[in-house]
């Protein structure tokens, strides 16, 4: 699945990958998808509830009530390698 999440500033395209039925890996299409740096961060469905780690900012848990603002989430993020 891509999406294009739009910041007004910056279009960053993502890869959304199916992992399980209730977790989902985002990564920047624009790093080549062998590299660890193309992962963004994860999306797991909890009780109803779609959990949001991005993996800048590992202490921290973000939750939304459908996928596609969970998913949302990334736009805007930066990548650093």
């Amino acid at each position: 699945m891509n999406n294009v999440a739009d910041d007004g500033m910056n279009r960053l395209e993502v890869r959304i990958t199916e992992l399980s039925p209730t977790e989902w890996r985002i990564c920047d299409r624009s790093i080549a998808g062998g590299e660890a740096s193309a992962v963004l961060g994860f999306i797991q469905q909890v009780e109803g509830a779609f959990e949001v780690t991005h993996l800048g900012l590992l202490r921290e848990r973000t939750y939304y009530a459908s996928f596609e603002r969970a998913a949302a989430s990334f736009a805007g993020r930066v990548v650093m390698s």
